[in-house]
């Protein structure tokens, strides 16, 4: 059985970073099961925070039940305090991560990328880093981003290979699931920043070859017997590790 885990700093970060690429893993049989991290309260400023964590549990539970995710766990951490937490809540959440990721066997983990720009972003990062070092099975690790480019210089350190999957052919359900987070008062303009962002993805990274339309983008932190499972069932999958500008025959490499 094919299984993988995403960590969700908040509710709607997974299907905004890696949606598409998700939707091809479940069209493929893989079971996936989410660990959020945070409760969503602060996501809004025309909502109190105790009714914006319980619509924003609601919104979670129907986003899995639409795309079918198999297993769900929350920390229930107060929204935008990762930052502060204490080292022994640090290592109380390691350990319980570590757990999860014994229990559940998966041959994949998603995570957000160290560059992201939220605290909470960061932070699942360097916690998920931590529990996969400790678990006694070696998962593929990779991460995905959210709102801010990652996987430049200040990622070198940490990033084996970049990929991009083509989401075209379920771009649609990706929105679909996007939008059934209702709190989210600005969805609109969430729905054209996926779509810009993307979009630009797709033209960025080839320049030389077929324009897709619409693309996410990964970095993966080692290559391990899992890589293999995993790209088979990504449709037009393409390692971009080194892109070049100029002529090809000079190879200036960014």
């Amino acid at each position: 059985m094919k299984k993988a885990i995403v960590l969700n700093p908040h509710n709607d970060d997974g299907i905004i970073g890696i949606g598409g690429t998700l939707i091809q893993l479940l069209e493929k049989d893989w079971k996936i099961m989410y660990i959020q991290m945070t409760d969503g309260r602060h996501g809004s400023n025309k909502i109190s925070p105790f009714k914006l964590k319980e619509i924003r549990a609601k919104e979670s539970k129907k986003e899995r039940e639409f795309l079918g995710i198999d297993r769900f766990y929350s920390f229930d951490i107060e929204d935008g305090t990762l930052g502060k937490l204490d080292k022994k809540s640090k290592r109380d959440i390691t350990k319980k991560l570590v757990k999860l990721i014994e229990d559940y066997k998966p041959n994949i983990i998603f995570s957000p990328g160290k560059a992201e720009a939220h605290i909470d972003h960061r932070i699942t990062y360097l916690l998920a880093r931590k529990a996969i070092e400790k678990a006694s099975i070696n998962p593929l690790e990779i991460y995905y981003l959210v709102w801010f480019f990652p996987f430049l210089k200040q990622d070198s350190d940490s990033i084996e290979k970049v990929l991009i999957i083509p989401i075209e052919n379920c771009f649609t359900r990706k929105i679909e699931g996007i939008k059934i987070h209702t709190s989210q008062k600005q969805g609109e303009r969430r729905i054209r920043l996926v779509e810009v962002l993307n979009t630009y993805f797709s033209l960025l990274y080839q320049s030389r070859e077929k324009i897709y339309d619409k693309c996410e983008i990964i970095g993966i932190y080692k290559i391990n017997k899992n890589y293999k499972l995993f790209i088979k069932d990504l449709e037009g999958v393409k390692d971009v590790t080194k892109i070049f500008h100029g002529r090809k025959s000079k190879k200036i490499n960014t």
